[in-house]
């Protein structure tokens, strides 16, 4: 009898938490490409993590609360599938904790910024190997792209829900580093409203970066937009980044736009952009590319593409896009660069 009570007692300490435990989803993203650069009298061969969809490893989960409410997690991290990187070494791509209701959400941690979803208005949905857009946004070193500088940390973050498609979503993130008189020094903020309704969606964003008592605030705004005709989905946008850190009175200008079009079973994404470059002296750094996505399943994608960046004759200017491949920043010379990868989502 005693024994029998000892299991059971050992069996409920087992149990309870796991029944806790149960909402929880692991979910991630495993993707790798063969890539080819050749830029300058450069040229770099190789397998490379992350060309259609940054790889990751996540976990989330929630729990109802009642009325209502619920309380959320995300744990996200990045993984490099090419090399020896992973959870705890690749970076956190999100982490918070939230609650959400009927009057939105309200989360606290490292989350994206309403700038990371200028993918919405991106032929290549913010493809790292083969996007336009965010070649010349971090070359403009811009925060509104689907990448690294639209995911703050120390945030928090408001998001709305959907008033006939009409949303809103605000961001606040401090800079913990910095407590003395200067303190909001590289605070950040994001201010985004979106709209979704049919074949139409479009955004405005707004964001901007604490500049202290000795410069100015680096300010960006974005216009972007989508519509789907069926036959063909246009996809654009524009932005500017005004006072980049370090370039005082700049304003840099960005233009983008694209098409996706069924092909069979596939798709075909075309897409150019031009970053208009103030720096002393205007000059302009373009983007193209030309690719092919096809779903072997609905978890598993086949990709490949070829994007060029041109930047012109330029030799000392700092806003140059980068060989896709292997990041190099390229000087006066244009990059041709050719990805063929596969992509697995679970």
């Amino acid at each position: 009898m005693k024994a029998k009570f000892i299991a059971l007692a050992l069996a409920g300490a087992v149990s309870t938490p796991l029944l806790a435990q149960s909402n929880v989803t692991v979910y991630g993203v495993a993707d790798t490409y063969f890539g080819y650069g050749k830029y300058d009298d450069n040229t770099f061969t190789g397998v490379n993590s992350g060309g259609l969809s940054g790889s990751r490893l996540g976990f989330k989960g929630s729990e109802d609360l009642g009325n209502g409410l619920k309380a959320l997690f995300v744990l996200e991290y990045a993984l490099n599938l090419d090399k020896n990187e992973g959870v705890g070494t690749s970076g956190a791509r999100q982490q918070f904790v939230g609650l959400q209701g009927g009057l939105g959400f309200l989360g606290f941690g490292r989350q994206y910024a309403p700038g990371y979803f200028v993918n919405k208005y991106d032929a290549t949905a913010g493809s790292s190997a083969l996007s336009p857009q965010i070649q010349l946004a971090k070359a403009a070193k811009s925060t509104i792209d689907a990448g690294s500088g639209s995911r703050f940390d120390n945030s928090i973050n408001y998001k709305s829900p959907s008033f006939g498609g009409l949303s809103v979503n605000a961001i606040y993130s401090f800079n913990e580093t910095n407590q003395d008189d200067d303190r909001r020094s590289n605070d950040k903020l994001g201010l985004g409203l979106e709209y979704k309704g049919g074949p139409l969606a479009a955004g405005l964003t707004f964001q901007q970066i604490e500049g202290g008592d000795d410069r100015k605030d680096q300010k960006e705004w974005m216009l972007g937009a989508a519509y789907d005709f069926g036959v063909v989905k246009v996809l654009g946008s524009y932005q500017q980044v005004k006072d980049v850190i370090g370039k005082a009175g700049n304003t840099d200008k960005l233009f983008q736009i694209g098409a996706v079009v069924p092909a069979g079973t596939g798709k075909v994404h075309v897409a150019w952009g031009k970053l208009d470059a103030d720096q002393g002296s205007d000059y302009d750094v373009k983007s193209w590319v030309l690719a092919y996505t096809y779903p072997m399943s609905k978890r598993t994608t086949l990709y490949t593409g070829f994007l060029r960046n041109d930047n012109g004759s330029l030799t000392s200017q700092t806003n140059l896009a980068s060989n896709t491949v292997d990041g190099s920043k390229i000087t006066g010379e244009d990059s041709d660069n050719f990805v063929a990868g596969l992509r697995h989502t679970f």
